[in-house]
């Protein structure tokens, strides 16, 4: 190594190393580190709230009783947010209700209420295969990328029940129909 580059690098060599520790050592003290927000922080953003509150809010704005499933999936969820969703004008209301496992993101499960005079038109072609409940109304499998969705009528309600299909494994279409079967009709 020539005479030049050795006095070079003892002279600077140590200042750059002890620069280089101090970046090291104290970088973490001054890096801000973004916490993930809580699943009911993100969630409230879009107006969910507890299931409780927003079940009392449609309620109220419908003037009628609405019944949940009391069957859910056989899969672990952490949390069951819910919300008013006003589609279109505050006649067109529904209930969105999420249940989420934030460890799992595939188990998620929704059950989406609706009055039966504003039900969602489902074409034909979206319809995978039609299914006797045990009130002896129909319901229908629906064709939705990414999801198991089964869509029934009570006299006054349109539920629309869908699930991951990432969960195909540990869950079946079939389940749907059974928890289905648990809404009291009016």
């Amino acid at each position: 190594m020539p005479l030049g580059v050795y006095v070079f690098m003892k002279k600077y060599g140590m200042a750059l190393l002890l620069i280089t520790c101090l970046l090291v050592v104290f970088t973490p003290a001054y890096a801000q580190v973004d916490e993930p927000k809580p699943l009911e922080d993100f969630y409230a953003e879009y107006g969910y709230k507890s299931l409780d509150e927003a079940v009392k809010e449609f309620e109220q704005q419908m003037k009628m009783k609405v019944t949940l499933p009391k069957k859910l999936p056989s899969l672990a969820f952490t949390h069951v947010l819910a919300r008013v969703n006003r589609l279109g004008g505050s006649e067109n209301l529904e209930l969105n209700v999420e249940y989420l496992n934030e460890h799992v993101p595939e188990n998620h499960f929704n059950v989406d209420i609706r009055p039966a005079e504003n039900k969602l038109f489902i074409h034909e072609k979206r319809i995978i295969e039609q299914v006797r409940l045990k009130t002896g109304g129909k319901g229908i499998f629906v064709k939705v990328p990414g999801f198991h969705v089964f869509v029934f009528e009570t006299e006054q309600w349109q539920y629309r029940l869908s699930m991951d299909q990432r969960v195909a494994d540990h869950f079946f279409p079939d389940e749907l129909v059974e928890i289905a079967n648990t809404i009291d009709r009016e």
